[in-house]
């Protein structure tokens, strides 16, 4: 019999990390490799609250309460990396296992010990699952082409896959991977599973948010961060504002962030190809997040010059009040099933005004689903505003960030439109 280790990478992945560790607590242990890549310890850092050298009490203290309660071994370790790859090779030197399983943080697998037994009683030294992966309301994403169901290796047998070359057959971005033969692969999936990677809490989602902004101008030169998260740094940086204000602006700072990203298409979790098992583990994960999708009003908090995304219903109208006079811009992308993939470079609609304070303005739509596809979920809204510098400089000098708040509207009577203030 072959003992098995579990790898889960981890770095404030708590949405999902308990039903993960429930549903792999029959292996013989589980290594929770913890921490974050050095650039992005001071961007992250804010965010997290805590010194990210210093290991994570939070994260220590359920990691042990897991284990006591599923009497499983839980290794709990933590330390800062360079980058991706050192942190995968650390993480996988740790297990002794004869079979390695890579985990994410918000994969749910659908596997039992007598799949690893017949792994490594194979030939083969990797092994996949079936991966699906959800976004919100139980929607499949992936961009054109690809499949529903895909297969994602995670199973190696340690003594034919040292720690470095396993990374090869990983899914990985700014890694870079050797070619693989296919016959070291098992021909049949070991399991099927989730894959949540869209979705998450408004902290979880503004951890990710800005790891792959650091990731990205990292891997591409870049000397610090630009762009929206930048624009929202720097604006809190000014003033003191709350570690829970500034997870609600980043985790609507980006298509991604809210799950339903740019150049992506959505599909239903066909039962014919989705295992109902894995339907019904995501759909019960993910239940707390899918609760008030689509919205039909929102309001919070925005930064000057840093986007919100919001999916709305797909209602006749939209009223759109902010608390600070600048240039604004609505761009609404329908959402809809087996429908093109979303383009926000070429919304369905766009608007752009002058915006006064306190003042609300109410649009009617002029937004059709395509022809010849699926539901139409909602609308995806980008709402951006770009105040007065100076007036922006006044509200994060007082600690505070401009309000907004977006309602669909049902009816064309409700409408008060002036034509003389019509879009442009």
């Amino acid at each position: 019999m072959a003992t098995i280790s579990v790898v889960i990478q981890f770095f404030e992945d708590f949405d999902f990390i308990e039903r993960v560790v429930e549903l792999l607590a029959w292996v013989d242990e589980i290594i929770v490799n913890d921490g974050p890549f050095l650039f992005t310890r001071e961007l992250l850092e804010p965010l997290v609250g805590r010194d990210l050298v210093q290991p994570s009490a939070r994260a220590a203290d359920l990691f042990a309460h897991l284990s006591r309660r599923l009497g499983v071994p839980i290794h709990y370790h933590h330390r800062m990396f360079e980058d991706e790859r050192e942190k995968r090779v650390h993480g996988y030197g740790l297990a002794r296992g004869d079979v390695v399983l890579s985990v994410d943080a918000d994969e749910l697998l659908l596997l039992d010990r007598e799949a690893v037994e017949r792994f490594w009683g194979s030939e083969a030294v990797v092994a996949s699952f079936d991966c699906v992966n959800f976004t919100y309301l139980n929607l499949v994403c992936g961009k054109a082409g690809s499949p529903l169901v895909a297969r994602k290796p995670f199973a190696f047998k340690r003594s034919a896959i040292p720690a470095a070359h396993h990374l090869d057959y990983l899914w990985l971005v700014g890694v870079e991977q050797e070619s693989v033969a296919q016959a070291d692969f098992l021909p049949e999936a070991l399991c099927a599973g989730a894959h949540l990677t869209t979705v998450r809490s408004s902290y979880g989602a503004s951890i990710k948010f800005g790891f792959y902004n650091c990731l990205y101008y990292h891997l591409h030169g870049g000397e610090g961060l630009r762009g929206s998260f930048q624009e929202a740094r720097d604006y809190f940086a000014k003033g003191r504002f709350s570690r829970t204000g500034q997870a609600e602006v980043y985790a609507r700072a980006m298509a991604d962030a809210i799950g339903f990203p740019d150049q992506q298409y959505f599909r239903l979790a066909d039962s014919r190809e989705v295992p109902e098992a894995v339907r019904t583990e995501a759909a019960m994960a993910c239940a707390p997040h899918n609760s008030c999708l689509p919205r039909r009003c929102l309001s919070g908090s925005l930064v000057p010059g840093v986007p919100v995304y919001v999916l709305m219903e797909a209602d006749k109208g939209l009223r759109i009040a902010l608390s600070i006079d600048g240039q604004a811009r609505l761009r609404i992308a329908p959402l809809v099933v087996n429908a093109e993939p979303i383009d926000l470079n070429k919304p369905a609609m766009e608007l752009l005004w002058q915006a006064r304070a306190l003042e609300s303005r109410e649009w009617e739509l002029e937004v059709a689903a395509p022809e010849a596809s699926g539901p139409w979920i909602g609308n995806l809204i980008e709402l951006v505003v770009w105040g007065d510098p100076a007036q922006r400089e006044r509200w994060a000098d007082a600690s505070l960030a401009p309000s907004f708040s977006l309602a669909t509207l049902a009816s064309p009577e409700t409408f008060r439109i002036d034509p003389q203030q019509a879009p442009t």
